[in-house]
């Protein structure tokens, strides 16, 4: 791994393409990029992963009902993973959510994302539900929470 080479910081507009560059690779249903470009303008956190210069990955949580954390999105380009940068994201994103009062924090995630399920484990997060049907595609969603001291 290399976290101590990775810079994570505030993403800004000026990142726009490449983080719809990003979710357009890693995801079967990409947010449309008005929709990435929304949450600019939503309290919350928006942040980004740097290598060097690049931007390998972004991270994006807002706070709903002023306690609960919703990770609406995390990725990291492909020929990046692996490395730790997803892990670092979320690290960052969980501190920062917490700091922004939220006392537990719910992410969705495809069930067959299995990579990504293991990662919120390892950080305490527990599926509390199934959402079928929850993707285009018809894939469900699970719908993992954890709880935040």
């Amino acid at each position: 791994m290399f976290t101590n080479s990775i810079e994570v910081r505030d993403a800004t507009l000026k990142d726009l393409n490449e983080i719809y560059a990003i979710e357009k690779e890693s995801f079967p249903d990409p947010y449309p990029k008005p929709l990435l470009k929304a949450f600019f303008y939503h309290p919350g956190i928006y942040i980004v992963a740097v290598i060097g210069g690049e931007i390998v990955g972004y991270a994006i949580g807002i706070i709903r009902f002023r306690s609960l954390g919703h990770i609406i999105s995390i990725a990291v380009r492909k020929e990046s993973r692996g490395r730790g940068i997803g892990k670092k994201l979320l690290k960052e994103l969980i501190k920062r959510l917490s700091a922004m009062g939220a006392k537990k924090i719910r992410i969705e995630v495809r069930e067959s994302n299995e990579i990504a399920i293991n990662l919120y484990k390892k950080f305490g997060f527990v599926t509390k539900e199934k959402i079928f049907g929850y993707y285009p595609d018809g894939e469900a969603a699970l719908v993992m929470f954890i709880d935040l001291p």
